[in-house]
């Protein structure tokens, strides 16, 4: 590795001159700038940042805990690592439990704390939590990406409400008039946008409730409710539900001779890679994971920065998109 004593037999001047113009610190000559500039350049000589930063007692690090390995955040860790690299800082990403992310964040802390992170980012759901990053703001530089507004937090969102609402105001432009939606346990979020949508275009609430937590007890249940409509005597003309869900209706249609979409259309939530790969392919909302992770990286070097005023929260929404293939 180029150290600054290569730089200085490298151009016959002093380290400490070498030093000063590499840091634009005190009076160098433009000549002498030049000279040092071309040395760095042509010995490829990079500065060791840790130790600039062990002297300065100064952390370049960004800790990352999650309380899913879901692949979905998985795609916002690599933007949030993208962006931290290009401001001279490393990423390390941490999981909690996902059976008791409260316990497992809080055993996870004191280590984490004891490496002194310049700011941590919290991709996390659960009210405990979030009161948890309530605490921790007053400490150093925190963010939240969560599935909600969290007011008095610096947080980046998903719009999913706005997500279900484009795509039942989509699905009213082909021409469907009984749009259903499918209450699974985690969609308490998305409902809100559902019924502004069907308020808005005069339509009937039709709401299929459905109780299964696990995918493979989700994917049967859409089985089950696929082959229930088919014998209805007024089935809904179009559901917007989850992508795991789906999957199970459209089996179920299509054993049961229901063909999408000409006779009913099926749209998703999550573009999960599955998606593609259905059949008919299924139209869905896709999650922007690479922009909530840039939003978040961006919004905590603000912090980092001294930007903004520690006691002025942000939340940043980032809307979904409608990704049309042939289910709808």
């Amino acid at each position: 590795m180029t150290t600054l004593k290569d730089i200085a037999r490298e151009t016959g001047l002093s380290m400490n001159t070498v030093s000063r113009a590499i840091r634009q610190s005190g009076y160098i000559s433009p000549r002498t700038a030049e000279r040092v500039r071309a040395a760095v350049e042509r010995l490829d000589y990079h500065p060791n940042r840790a130790a600039q930063d062990l002297r300065r007692r100064r952390s370049r690090q960004i800790m990352v805990i999650a309380e899913s390995h879901d692949s979905l955040h998985i795609e916002k860790l690599a933007a949030i690592r993208r962006y931290a690299a290009r401001r001279g800082y490393i990423m390390s990403a941490h999981f909690t439990s996902e059976d008791n992310p409260q316990d497992s964040f809080r055993a996870l802390l004191p280590d984490l704390l004891g490496q002194t992170p310049a700011g941590l980012i919290l991709i996390a759901t659960s009210e405990a939590v979030i009161d948890e990053a309530r605490a921790l703001r007053r400490k150093l530089p925190c963010v939240m990406v969560s599935f909600d507004r969290v007011p008095d937090i610096d947080c980046v969102y998903i719009d999913r409400a706005g997500g279900v609402r484009e795509a039942i105001h989509y699905l009213h432009r082909q021409g469907r008039r009984r749009i259903a939606f499918c209450d699974l346990p985690n969609t308490r979020n998305r409902k809100p946008g559902y019924l502004r949508a069907i308020s808005e275009l005069d339509l009937p609430e039709l709401i299929l409730p459905c109780t299964a937590q696990t995918l493979p007890e989700i994917r049967r249940e859409g089985e089950r409710l696929a082959r229930r409509l088919a014998t209805a005597d007024h089935p809904p003309d179009a559901i917007q539900t989850s992508d795991y869900m789906a999957a199970g209706l459209l089996a179920g249609f299509a054993a049961a001779g229901i063909r999408v979409p000409e006779e009913i259309a099926v749209v998703g939530f999550d573009d999960r890679e599955l998606a593609g790969m259905l059949n008919p392919p299924l139209t869905t909302l896709a999650q922007p994971n690479v922009e909530v992770g840039t939003a978040c990286a961006r919004m905590l070097f603000t912090r980092l920065e001294g930007k903004q005023r520690e006691e002025t929260p942000e939340n940043v929404a980032v809307p979904m998109r409608l990704v049309i293939r042939n289910s709808a």
